[in-house]
């Protein structure tokens, strides 16, 4: 019998699979047992499968059931449906500013929960995953930057430990904004994490805003706006976007995605501007992602 067969039967519900960017097969349709539209998400790894239902159970009442399937040792999620859709307009300023009120609520609202990933020991995590590289030019510049980084380490971990304090959203981008109910809302949780709360814009700041200064600037004026702030130094903040850059290089190595690839480009670049180091490929424009307080 196939998983689909087997959440049909259980939730008495025709169920229609749905792409889903993840590697998670999820489901949607009506269930009669729950006398609902629902949204069933089926999770290979168990530690995702209880970061979303545990952040979900602190935001919303969407949870309604959960199991597992011992045939293949798949966890299920089974949630209200809240019938999402897709942006697919060009991100705005205002836009912004409502994506950085979104998740300076997220970050105010989640609390740490049992099991909640932490996070730390990002210098030996940054040197181990340099060096499992296979291609020797990117790793000898990622240790290159990294002994850089070293050199600062106290300043940095002092930094990190003092505010790495936030519940992250953990994959925070356009895909996962989506318009609920007329409203812009975050979705997917499974990846929520403690650390600091810049580390949630990198990939948004490069990625979706393209370093778009105006972008960057609506969106932090809206996380502030919640009383949220950035206190994290920029050395720190710079940090953060190397163990990004070295993330996404080992993505890189072993699934071709040049886009991407030329975003973690972008990041190392940022990180050789602020360090002082100059390569061809840095310019101005790269430090447009660094947040300055007083």
């Amino acid at each position: 019998m196939t998983i689909e067969k087997i959440i049909q039967e259980k939730l008495q519900a025709d169920l229609t699979k749905i792409t889903h960017e993840s590697q998670n097969s999820t489901f949607v349709g009506d269930s009669a047992k729950f006398k609902q539209k629902i949204f069933v998400k089926v999770f290979a790894q168990k530690g995702k499968f209880l970061t979303e239902k545990a952040v979900n159970e602190q935001l919303n009442t969407r949870v309604l059931d959960t199991f597992v399937i011992k045939q293949t040792q798949q966890f299920v999620l089974v949630m209200k449906d809240l019938a999402p859709i897709d942006i697919k307009e060009e991100i705005t300023p205002d836009m912004a500013f409502d994506m950085g009120t979104q998740l300076a609520r997220f970050h105010r609202n989640v609390k740490p929960f049992s099991g909640i990933y932490l996070n730390n020991q990002l210098f030996e995590k940054a040197k181990s995953d340099s060096n499992s590289l296979q291609n020797e030019e990117i790793k000898s510049r990622l240790l290159q930057v990294l002994a850089l980084f070293t050199a600062q380490k106290a300043d940095i971990e002092k930094d990190l430990i003092a505010h790495a304090t936030t519940v992250l959203h953990g994959d925070v981008g356009l895909r996962n904004y989506k318009i609920v109910a007329g409203h812009l809302r975050l979705i997917d949780f499974e990846r929520a994490r403690m650390g600091v709360n810049y580390q949630d814009f990198i990939k948004l700041f490069y990625q979706d805003f393209r370093l778009n200064q105006k972008l960057i600037a609506s969106f932090i004026n809206g996380y502030r706006k919640c009383g949220e702030e950035v206190v994290v130094t920029p050395l720190t903040q710079s940090f953060l976007i190397f163990i990004t850059a070295i993330g996404i290089m080992k993505y890189t190595e072993k699934i071709e995605d040049k886009p991407f690839k030329e975003i973690g480009e972008q990041m190392l670049a940022t990180c050789f501007s602020f360090l002082g180091v100059r390569k061809k490929n840095s310019d101005n424009a790269s430090m447009t992602a660094l947040i300055f307080t007083n």
